[in-house]
């Protein structure tokens, strides 16, 4: 119940900002985009929603780095909207939980915009490595594509290689 308010409340509050800056507002409370605006972002993001665990990292250089055991990173990608209108993304680097949002585009463009923030939890050497190789390529993050069940982030230095988690 306390959610559904608290949910209620923001949409209210969106509602109304928008209408003071000049946007129209939906009976719901839902913001009015032109269709085509609609159809272009959604369709590219909506390829990334789901939840994606690492394959590899492939650094380009032979140096490559592949998850084992049960530190294996994870992403979780929504299509739920932060405040600032970027999707909701969470997961885990390997050890620690990570979060933030993502703005993703039909062009193959990805921006991780806040975050990705994460827990600060010890673990063993090569996890940790592998999450702040794998955490440095989302910071870093330009393009995506979507081949399937398979996910590629290049991060300029290198590519996030991921597969989606399905059931």
């Amino acid at each position: 119940m306390k959610r559904n308010a608290i949910r209620m409340f923001g949409l209210n509050a969106l509602a109304a900002l928008l209408t003071a800056c000049g946007g129209a507002a939906e009976p719901d409370g839902a913001a009015e985009m032109p269709e085509e605006a609609v159809t272009e972002e959604m369709s590219g993001a909506s390829a990334l929603v789901g939840e994606w665990r690492l394959v590899e990292i492939d650094m380009g250089d032979g140096q490559d780095f592949t998850p084992s055991g049960d530190a294996v990173p994870t992403l979780n990608f929504t299509a739920e909207a932060n405040p600032t209108g970027s999707r909701i993304f969470n997961g885990s680097g390997g050890c620690n939980r990570v979060m933030g949002g993502y703005d993703a585009g039909s062009t193959g463009r990805i921006t991780f915009t806040s975050g990705p923030a994460m827990t600060m939890m010890a673990c063993p050497d090569l996890v940790m490595r592998l999450e702040q190789v794998f955490v440095m390529g989302l910071e870093a993050a330009r393009t995506y594509e979507v081949e399937g069940d398979r996910l590629s982030i290049d991060f300029g230095g290198g590519t996030l290689r991921m597969e989606r988690v399905v059931g």
